[in-house]
């Protein structure tokens, strides 16, 4: 019987002589898989026998030529990731460090990134109970610290994730404020993972803020290195800082938008700084996503070199200069602010976007077609000050109340594309301007009807979407109505019979 605690004994012993090892491995993982619970004496004796973590091990133990070391690595790896998805982890247990030391400290990525899995299901799972519970020592933290170390890892997010829920009690701890230190003595990839945690922790409270202020100050260093990579990363990884009012006042007394936006000014003092622009750009964008006041009525200049990266044509700058302009008009606040103090330029901006839509690329056509959708997708209804200047907006776009600028997207022949001006066409139609707008355009109700069979299906499901929205609304006659309703009662994917089908000409049913 394959529940034995002495067959799992003999096939564990079988590992230590090299030719039976892949067949030894095969059979326990078989008999693992096919039991749901195992005995946790039978568990704990696998995850602490050396010899398993051995054949885990890929990093070259002297190897017979004829075996070739993988598979025996990847069964060992599976059949541990099996004992971890029955161990119960109890994270108040002070055996528990010592229980995955081995496999944490193990030089095989793969498995580490299995326990710190294992682990961080638990902790969601005491965190959707609404408890966590702490840890009793500092010993599995240290293990967990010490993943963001490591050259080789696929575990250094969820290892922050882990860090994130555990290590706030504990985080001015002498032992752990040493650690983080070391970090931010490595090189710059495990610095930035400091970096990362110190963001997600510093999110979390004011409090939790002030203990590790050293890792954010060390970020900050960064913005005056020469190396532009690096300090793109670091732009990136400050943005979420600023979703919270600590987080916000923490930038503000470290002056970090007037350093960052200080560069853009400066620009031909120092010509190298033009490779940061598209990161710049996208930091405050960002920030102005959650603090649309302060970014939009702050840093006028930034604004303004934004707008002439909009006019520029310059395909390498324009992806992040529309993703900027969406960013800044997406919240309801933004959108006001924008129309406030930066009219003209929006008006001038919406226009080139229009110029745009014949002459970008396909994949930037999308782009820039995505970025609108940003700023006209609304959650709740919009009131009627922000109708009226997405109207206008709407207009400068399309050269007046109608669709033809979008019509002549859907009917281009990349389904992404056609996808993308749909998308925004739905958008539209959640305003009353847009609905007459699509009305006004000769062409667009009919293809909207249409059941052409070569269309895309999610492109057929959107154009069915649209129509269930126009079906209910009052801008058409009743005649109208019946017929968009009998549309969207036959839903999305309906083939219309055809009785001439002999006679009609190729490709024009």
């Amino acid at each position: 019987q394959v529940m034995e605690e002495s067959w799992w004994v003999a096939h564990l012993k079988a590992l230590e002589s090299q030719p039976r090892r892949l067949e030894a491995l095969t059979s326990m993982n078989t008999a693992i898989s096919k039991e749901a619970a195992l005995p946790r004496q039978i568990i704990g004796r696998l995850l602490s026998t050396p010899e398993l973590y051995r054949c885990a091990d890929k990093s070259g133990a002297v190897e017979s030529k004829t075996t070739p070391k993988e598979p025996v690595a990847d069964v060992a790896v599976e059949l541990l990731g099996h004992c971890l998805d029955q161990l119960p982890v109890d994270t108040g247990d002070e055996q528990l460090a010592q229980l995955l030391n081995p496999g944490l400290t193990h030089p095989n990525p793969a498995l580490r990134s299995l326990v710190l899995q294992s682990l961080l299901r638990e902790l969601r799972r005491q965190l959707n109970a609404g408890q966590v519970r702490q840890l009793p020592g500092n010993d599995l933290l240290f293990l967990i610290l010490d993943e963001l170390k490591r050259p080789e890892t696929v575990g250094s997010s969820v290892a922050i994730t882990i860090l994130s829920i555990v290590i706030a009690p504990r985080l001015n701890d002498a032992g752990v404020q040493d650690k983080l230190v070391q970090l931010l003595q490595q090189d710059e990839v495990v610095r930035c993972r400091a970096y990362e945690l110190g963001v997600t922790l510093a999110k979390g409270s004011a409090s939790s803020l002030s203990s590790v202020e050293f890792i954010l100050d060390a970020a900050l260093s960064e913005l005056d290195n020469d190396d532009v990579l690096l300090q793109a990363s670091v732009m990136e990884i400050l943005v979420p800082l600023a979703e919270q009012n600590h987080g916000l006042s923490y930038m503000e007394r470290r002056r970090v938008f007037d350093v960052i936006s200080t560069r853009v000014q400066r620009i031909e003092e120092n010509p190298l700084d033009t490779l940061l622009i598209p990161s710049i750009m996208k930091f405050f964008g960002k920030i102005a996503a959650v603090q649309p006041q302060k970014i939009i009525t702050g840093y006028p200049h930034m604004l303004a070199c934004l707008f002439e990266q909009i006019q520029s044509e310059d395909e390498t700058v324009l992806p992040t200069a529309m993703d900027t302009l969406a960013n800044l008009a997406a919240t309801p606040q933004g959108k006001l602010l924008m129309q406030l103090h930066f009219q003209p330029s929006m008006a001038a901006a919406l226009t080139t976007y229009g110029s745009y839509t014949k002459k970008l690329s396909a994949p930037l056509k999308e782009r820039l077609l995505n970025s609108l959708d940003v700023i006209y997708a609304v959650n709740s209804p919009p009131t009627p000050e922000i109708s009226s200047l997405l109207r206008s907006w709407y207009e400068s776009f399309a050269g007046g109340l109608q669709i033809n600028i979008i019509m002549e997207l859907i009917s281009t022949p990349f389904p992404d594309l056609q996808l993308a001006a749909l998308a925004l066409l739905k958008s539209l139609c959640k305003y009353r301007f847009g609905i007459v707008a699509l009305k006004n355009t000769g062409g667009a109700v009919e293809f909207l009807l249409s059941r052409q069979h070569d269309l895309h299906k999610d492109v057929k499901f959107l154009k069915w979407e649209i129509m269930d929205m126009l079906a209910v609304s009052s801008e058409f006659t009743p005649t109208e109505t019946v017929r968009f309703t009998a549309y969207v009662n036959e839903g999305p994917y309906h083939i219309q019979a055809n009785v001439n089908i002999a006679t009609e000409p190729q490709g024009n049913a």
